[in-house]
């Protein structure tokens, strides 16, 4: 079954994507079937399909990140900026080691630098780390 996005669940872009790219077999081939023929056109390009894959592998870091921040039986504060440090880092090298990623690494990393700065602004992240 495909899933839907959720706007209150941060990782439902990326379970999206990753139950997409799961049953691409099984879509590719019911798209072809000549049952469907009025939704053959809906069918990805390998281009497309590549694509959803490079958008996996983008939102699998802060899907990783969110993983380990949730595990924690009590989810304290004082783990929210260096999980957001680690999670940027890897963005980073992320772009600079597939080029075609690039412009997208950058552009979520301005997002993610205006929110950190945020965090920086705000005393609750400055009082957590200094217990």
């Amino acid at each position: 079954q495909l899933l839907c996005d959720v706007k209150t669940r941060r990782d439902s872009v990326y379970y999206m994507i990753h139950r997409l790219r799961e049953l691409h077999p099984a879509i590719d081939h019911y798209l072809s079937s000549p049952a469907q023929k009025d939704l053959a056109s809906c069918k990805l390009s390998d281009t497309e399909w590549q694509a959803m894959s490079d958008c996996e592998v983008i939102l699998t870091i802060p899907h990783q990140v969110q993983q380990v921040m949730s595990q924690e039986k009590n989810p304290v504060l004082t783990g929210a900026i260096p999980a957001f440090k680690m999670f940027m880092t890897i963005w980073k090298k992320l772009g600079e080691q597939n080029s075609h990623l690039k412009r997208w690494m950058d552009l979520g990393l301005k997002g993610a630098m205006k929110y950190y700065e945020r965090m920086d602004n705000t005393k609750a992240y400055v009082i957590a780390m200094c217990m």
